[in-house]
């Protein structure tokens, strides 16, 4: 059985990947805040169980931002 790459409190950086739906693509369009900016680290907040896509994570910008939930392969070490 496989487990998480990352774990709580690890540090990443977002990997910039094709959304996979048209929902998805639409948020990324309208952010606020480009979650897909090199310089940008996030901090890994909760991990999620697998999906039928693999592991899944919560990771936050900074302590007064939201969560984002994303994806195993689109996060890389910090």
């Amino acid at each position: 059985m496989s487990s998480h790459k990352f774990k709580l409190g690890d540090r990443v950086r977002l990997v910039k990947l094709a959304s996979s739906n048209n929902v998805e693509a639409f948020l990324n369009m309208v952010a606020a805040i480009d979650p897909t900016r090199t310089q940008d680290v996030w901090e890994v907040t909760r991990l999620l169980p697998a999906e039928s896509n693999g592991f899944q994570y919560h990771i936050r910008n900074n302590l007064e931002g939201p969560d984002r939930l994303v994806r195993e392969e689109e996060l890389q070490p910090a």
